[in-house]
């Protein structure tokens, strides 16, 4: 109700965490890519704060999986999240030649400036490359995004819009994989398919709608 985490304690300043984590901290997402276009690459991971960060619009704006995660570290949102991604992203393209970032494991894009920041990245470092969601869809923030996609192309910036009215490039909730629209494929994690989104690489390799199991 407040429009926050209900773990307060778990946001953190990036001025005195690293902001972008490798993702074999959370083993849903993995550590290195081991399939599809970015194999070999390694993966990381920003977590936002849930609903302080989010539409209110978001379907699961109150019912969020966040709330089942009381030890995830959430990176503060302001001029330090702005003045470090630049400095930890430069020094991750210095250690890959391609590497994946995870946006966001928690929370959503929070500004137009932050979505150009990501734009400024993407276009400073050919190897970046980003997959993720949003729930925005119908504001300012949501055409920034839709610009980015355009500009950047599916291949580096493969952004999904989280319940997206539109077959392609989105995601569906369902509480069973018999509510599975036509055309959409079932997260192939959550039905015990494959171990990690490092092992699975569905998300950027194909433009279908994944279908995510209610969390």
């Amino acid at each position: 109700m407040e429009g926050r985490t209900i773990y307060p304690s778990t946001v953190v300043s990036p001025r005195d965490h690293w902001a972008l984590k490798s993702g074999t901290n959370w083993r849903k997402i993995g550590g290195e890519v081991l399939k599809g276009k970015w194999r070999g690459f390694p993966l990381y991971i920003l977590n936002l704060e849930e609903r302080a960060t989010c539409p209110t619009a978001c379907r699961h704006y109150r019912s969020c999986y966040g709330n089942h995660m009381q030890w995830l570290q959430r990176m503060e949102v302001g001029p330090d999240l702005m003045w470090k991604l630049p400095r930890e992203v430069a020094l991750l393209s210095i250690d890959h030649p391609n590497f994946v970032v995870r946006l966001h494991g928690m929370g959503d894009f929070f500004s137009c400036e932050y979505v150009a920041l990501w734009r400024v990245l993407l276009e400073r470092h050919p190897g970046l490359h980003v997959f993720g969601y949003t729930a925005r869809t119908d504001d300012a923030i949501a055409d920034s995004l839709r610009a980015l996609a355009r500009d950047i192309g599916w291949s580096r910036f493969a952004m999904r819009v989280s319940n997206g009215p539109f077959p392609l490039r989105s995601t569906v909730t369902i509480e069973s994989v018999r509510q599975k629209p036509v055309g959409a494929l079932v997260c192939p994690e959550q039905v015990g398919k494959t171990e990690s989104c490092s092992t699975c690489a569905l998300c950027w390799q194909t433009e279908r709608r994944i279908a995510f199991l209610q969390h």
